[in-house]
Formats: structure tokens, C-alpha cells, sequence
């Protein structure tokens, strides 16, 4: 998921329309001997596929991250880390995904999922079928990739239509248990803060993100943050109440110091995309029975907290289209910065869990690297991932974490970054950062 756009939100429900456009294939950036189809598919999701001249059969598909801003034609960046596969004879093909009802953007996953199994299916008839077809996503593109693997994964007829897949940051314990977490910070800023919104403002149920007509842009939306809290402020300047202020906040939410500005975002333009463009204005989430802990006074907090229960039918819808299940019949390889404040690191443990339980967690191998940010990997780490999951589905056997490393040491020399795996790591439970609760 990615920083949201500033974008000013009203315009989100109380208009706005998508106009589609022709687009030139090969955009600026890629290799010139390049070949490319590019368009718009009947849902409305631009696509862009690129195939090198040196093609050797095999195609991967790219899923990228959150984005509120309206589906567009699709650039070079758009194919993420698939522009280095073109130059080893991968051809490399991406969807916008669709928009929502509004023409805009937001939390796709379900739509993602069949845009790219629609452009799939399109490369194969216009290019034909691969050999080997490879699915990689990053933060919400990483959940659309393991959503692809269990519905699209294996044709009528047994075989594989995917042969691997690499989800990348991915809030990959589902959609409910994330947006459990979002609400949880969502309820507990508005009860410290009391300015999202102010008492003399339209009140409104916290669970819509925002009001439904809402006029607050991101900008005035920070402004409003670091009112309350001096996020933006060094420590020294901050007053008593703003300190006080920030870290109950943090310490309720676990959530790092640092994302605090872009997790808000989220529990707020987000959540407000999640339930009137996706839910119908139902409430998807609860945090009823949730007991908060870690502020400087828990019993204050819990009487005084905004609560709401989930309405069955959203509940119900969120769990469908966005919580894996782990029918996962293809080696899937995972990667998770640490550090991760948005896409927390928990998410790989309860994957692992999910994938357990269905049986199939021998397809399965996870690496961790030091990094602090969302979805920071270096070029080696994610050419070293791929390599990793391309043996895996060669030999049948999955890679060991030496094995990785020594790779990602190999690409190091070339790119000149660095390789920062760690092999000791293992991630906590999920409940351990979003207290459990009922739907």
C-alpha cells in the first residue's frame, strides 16, 4: 500500500467519472526493442504488457500497491521489479485495476485479482500461452497476489496456471484483521485528539473513515495531526499534552512513531473508500469487546472509546474478497521489511498460520530483511527472491535462507546496494500488535 495521493476526497462521493483513453504502447523507459500492447479492458483497468525480443516463453505479472488516484495509462514504473526480468527474456505485463464506482482508485483487491487474471488470459491470446507464468506484488498488490494464486491458480483441466508467486509486504493475515488494526487507531486518535472531527463539526460514525461529504484534504488532515500531537515538531518542541497525546496513541496501536502520518491516512481516506464505494456505506468493521491497553490510563480510555460491532452482510463481503485461505498450489515465496508499520510484519506469521491449516504450508518460504520502511527492498533483494522462487520451481526443491543470501551477495556486486536478509527473525503472533476480536 502506498502513500495516499492529494487528492482532495469530496470529490470522491459526491461525483466524478473515469474517461477512458486510447494508449500508445511502450512508453518511455523501456528497452527500444521492445514490443508492447496496451489498452483498457472492458472493466475499465488499463493494461500494459512488454515482451523483449529475446522472449523465452515466460511471463510475469506485476500487482502494485494501494493507490486512491483514478486508474490511468500504465508507464515503465508501472511493471515494478518486472522491468529487470525483461533484459533475462521475461515478458512483463501490469493492470491498473479498474475503478471503483466513483472512477477512482482504492482498496481493489478482489477487483485486482481478476483484472489480472483477465490480462493474463489476454496475454496468452495475443502473445500466447507461457510456458511459465510468474505473479509478483507489493503491500496491497502482495494480498492481490496470494488472492490470484488460491482463485486463479490452477485451470479446469489440473494444471498450473501460475507457477509461482512472490507477495512482497503484503498485509497478507486478510483484509478483516487489517482493518480491525486501522479502525483501532482510527477510534483511539479521535478519542485523544477530539479534531477528526471537532465538536463544532458534523458528527459522524468513526467507522466511515470520514464524513461521507467530506471536505478535509490529506494536507489539512496532517495539519490536524500535528496539532494534536507534534509529529512534525522535534521532541523538545512539543508541549506536555502533545507528548502525552502521542504516545498513548503509539502505545495503544503499536504502531512506530514514524508511519503514524500514513497510517492515519489510511484510517481515514481509506476506510472511508473501504465503506462507501466497496461496502455501500455498511460497517465492515468492530472493535466491540476489544480491550486497549498501554495508555496512561486504560480504564479512561476503554469507557470513553468510540465502539461500534460490524454489520453482517460487509463483515461477511470483507472476509470473502479479501482474507486468504491457503489453497496455495504453487511455490510462494514471502518477503517483509521488519520494520513495517503499515503492512505490519505479523501479517507473514498469521499467513504461515493460514496456509498451516489448509495444508499446504510446505509451498511456503518467507525471508525478512532489516529494513524499517514499507516495502524498502534494494534491487538485489528483490532480484535474489526472485532467483530464489525461479529455482524452487525448477528443481522442486525450496531455497534455504544461506542460499538467498549468497545470491542476493552475487547481485550486490552488480548493483552496488545492499543485502540485508535476516535469517534469525521470527515474526510474533498478529494478535500481539491487533487485539483478537469477533466479526
Amino acid at each position: 500500500m502506498e502513500r495516499l495521493p492529494a487528492v482532495i476526497l469530496v470529490l470522491l462521493f459526491v461525483g466524478g467519472s473515469v474517461v477512458l483513453e486510447a494508449q500508445d504502447p511502450c512508453p518511455p523507459g523501456l528497452p527500444t526493442d521492445t514490443t508492447c500492447h496496451a489498452g483498457v479492458d472492458e472493466n475499465g483497468a488499463y493494461f500494459l504488457i512488454a515482451v523483449p525480443t529475446d522472449y523465452a516463453n515466460q511471463l510475469v505479472l506485476w500487482n502494485h500497491g494501494y493507490s486512491l488516484a483514478p486508474p490511468a495509462p500504465l508507464r515503465a514504473d508501472d511493471l515494478g521489479p518486472g522491468v529487470l526480468l525483461l533484459s533475462q527474456g521475461y515478458a512483463v505485463a501490469a493492470s491498473s485495476y479498474r475503478p471503483n464506482a466513483a472512477g477512482f482508485g482504492g482498496w481493489a483487491v478482489a477487483d485486482g485479482a481478476e483484472d489480472t487474471e483477465r490480462l493474463r488470459l489476454e496475454f496468452t491470446r495475443l502473445v500466447g500461452r507461457p510456458s511459465l507464468t510468474f505473479v509478483i506484488g507489493a503491500s496491497e498488490g502482495g494480498l492481490i497476489t496470494a488472492t490470484i494464486i488460491e482463485r486463479f491458480g490452477i485451470a479446469d483441466d489440473g494444471t498450473l496456471n501460475y507457477h509461482g508467486a512472490l507477495p512482497l509486504c503484503g498485509p497478507l493475515a486478510g483484509g478483516r484483521r487489517n482493518w480491525y488494526g486501522g479502525f483501532d487507531l482510527r477510534v483511539v486518535y479521535q478519542y485523544y485528539c477530539q479534531n477528526l472531527p471537532r465538536p463544532d463539526e458534523e458528527q459522524y460514525p468513526l467507522f466511515l473513515g470520514l464524513a461521507p461529504k467530506n471536505t478535509i484534504t490529506p494536507e489539512e488532515e496532517v495539519s490536524r495531526v500535528n496539532e494534536c500531537t507534534g509529529i512534525l515538531l522535534p521532541r523538545d518542541q512539543r508541549t506536555p499534552e502533545q507528548r502525552e497525546n502521542l504516545a498513548n496513541i503509539l502505545n495503544v496501536t503499536h504502531i512506530p512513531e514514524g508511519f503514524l502520518l500514513t497510517d492515519i491516512s489510511f484510517a481515514t481516506f481509506a476506510l472511508q473508500e473501504l465503506v462507501l464505494a466497496r461496502t455501500a456505506g455498511h460497517n465492515p468493521v468492530t472493535n466491540l469487546g476489544v480491550t486497549y491497553t498501554g495508555s496512561t490510563d486504560d480504564e479512561a480510555l476503554n469507557a470513553g472509546v468510540f465502539r461500534a460491532g460490524s454489520e453482517p452482510d460487509a463483515a461477511a463481503w470483507l472476509a470473502a474478497a479479501y482474507d486468504p485461505t491457503g489453497a496455495v498450489p504453487m511455490p510462494t515465496f514471502t518477503v517483509h521489511t521488519i520494520g513495517d508499520g503499515l503492512s505490519i510484519v505479523e501479517n507473514e506469521r498469521a499467513y504461515r498460520q493460514t496456509l498451516k491449516a489448509a495444508g499446504n504450508d510446505s509451498n511456503l518460504f518467507q525471508m525478512y530483511t532489516n529494513a524499517n520502511g514499507h516495502c524498502e527492498f534494494t534491487t538485489s533483494e528483490l532480484m535474489a527472491s526472485f532467483t530464489g522462487l525461479r529455482n524452487w520451481v525448477d528443481t522442486g526443491a525450496p531455497p534455504t535462507q544461506d542460499q538467498v543470501v549468497g545470491v542476493c551477495e552475487q547481485f550486490r556486486e552488480v548493483f552496488g546496494d545492499t543485502c540485508n536478509f535476516n535469517t534469525t527473525f521470527r515474526p510474533r503472533r498478529f494478535e500481539s500488535r491487533v487485539p483478537p476480536r469477533e466479526p
